[in-house]
């Protein structure tokens, strides 16, 4: 609303540098007439005080009066400018389209260069820190919703089923039937990893960022699983924060960014909820965030969504990040994640060790791609394979010797996968 009170003002502003000269140079004209006659008669005036008083004589007098009066009849006939073809009622229509018009073009530039969708605030603090930059395509997201409604339909008391459904919902902003969806996952598994705080978030978002009591409630379960879910964590500040404790909010987010790798997703969200809620309350935070000594890696995380840890792990193909997936991990394609629902869990474990697989063939093919091993590392992590897990980190240390900026990474990753 700010941004078009602004664009108003300023469209106006445009207009009245343009029409106020068109106005005022007619009012300028009439008012250097109307002057000069004034004084012409103030001067006709004073001859016949003059005369009066006998100062000047009758001949002078009259003379006087005849050149007086040629000059109030000259001016009466001050010329234009420049000659001018359109009166007074047309120009100032003139001016009124104008006006008019700088409005359009503003308008339509506006439309085709800036972003009328835009909000006023660039950022809210009920964004989960498991949010990430990009999601998938709205085409596949559509159809993975159709394909896994479908799927749902026969196979309702399907846990993982129904948290694949919300976390599709959730993509596509549809949160009040993403909470549905995982509130029916939570029932059937109320244990499930990161089952509690996905529930929690969608019951948030689809109560337009206020952490309501349901959601609170599944943000506690989801701590008292693991204390180290960072997306629960981070809600239950926002709670405290809603409920007018700035302090506690505060302290909770300091403890979680304290327990946070330094290169974790939600870190920036996360400075932004501490400054913006320490500057509201007045407390000064500055050597508490200076004492912080994070993690090189583990401490908080958030649970990958359904099948993304391990089908976005090993696609070899370029695409947008998953949600809570590890950075620069491809997205699955909604056919790879619909038909991995569909499958039976040999059949989805064939599949996945399939393309796990070819993602390290690729890789011994191509030995230079730092973010393949990555990936391949964290796969055979997540596959519960240690021997595996450790030989890829070998192999990509073997590959990158000499890069201690990569070896660091590629150790960091290893550790985090349990090698």
């Amino acid at each position: 609303m700010i941004l078009w009170v602004v664009l108003t003002v300023l469209t106006a502003v445009a207009a009245a540098v343009l029409t106020i000269p068109l106005v005022r140079r007619q009012e300028a004209r009439a008012d250097a007439r109307t002057a000069t006659i004034a004084v012409l008669r103030d001067q006709l005036a004073d001859v016949d005080v003059q005369l009066a008083a006998g100062t000047i004589p009758p001949a002078d007098a009259e003379g006087l009066r005849v050149e007086i009066k040629r000059r109030m009849l000259a001016a009466g006939h001050i010329p234009d400018d420049a000659p001018r073809s359109l009166g007074s009622r047309a120009l100032a229509g003139v001016a009124i389209g104008l006006a008019a018009l700088v409005a359009l073009a503003a308008g339509a530039l506006y439309s085709s260069m800036g972003k009328p969708g835009m909000g006023d605030s660039v950022g809210t603090i009920a964004a989960a820190p498991a949010a990430a930059p990009a999601a998938p395509q709205a085409s596949e997201v559509a159809g993975l919703i159709t394909a896994l409604e479908k799927r749902m339909e026969s196979t309702p008391e399907d846990p993982n089923g129904w948290r694949m459904l919300g976390w599709t919902y959730f993509q596509s902003e549809r949160f009040a039937d993403a909470a549905t969806a995982y509130g029916k996952a939570v029932a059937l598994r109320p244990d499930g990893e990161g089952y509690q705080s996905a529930y929690g978030e969608a019951l948030t978002l689809a109560a337009n960022g206020n952490v309501t009591p349901a959601a609170q409630a599944a943000f506690e379960a989801a701590v008292k699983r693991d204390g180290n879910d960072a997306r629960a964590r981070y809600f239950l500040g926002q709670a405290k924060l809603q409920g007018g404790d700035s302090k506690g909010a505060i302290d909770d987010w300091i403890r979680l960014l304290g327990d946070s790798a330094a290169d974790a997703p939600w870190i920036p969200q996360l400075r932004s909820s501490i400054d913006g809620a320490a500057r509201a309350a007045g407390i000064d935070v500055t050597a508490r965030l200076a004492a912080i000594k994070q993690p090189v890696s583990g401490g908080a995380s958030v649970a990958a969504p359904p099948m993304a840890a391990l089908a976005g792990a090993a696609a070899s193909a370029a695409g947008p990040a998953v949600p809570g997936s590890a950075p620069g991990a491809p997205a699955p394609s909604a056919e790879q994640v619909a038909g991995a629902a569909a499958m039976s869990p040999a059949d989805r474990q064939a599949m996945i060790t399939g393309m796990v697989d070819r993602l390290a063939a690729r890789l011994a093919a191509n030995p230079k791609d730092e973010a393949g091993w990555l990936r391949l590392i964290r796969a055979r992590g997540v596959m519960g394979d240690p021997a595996a897990t450790a030989k890829a980190r070998d192999d990509a240390l073997k590959a990158f010797a000499g890069d201690a900026a990569a070896t660091a990474r590629i150790k960091a990753a290893a550790a985090e996968a349990g090698a």
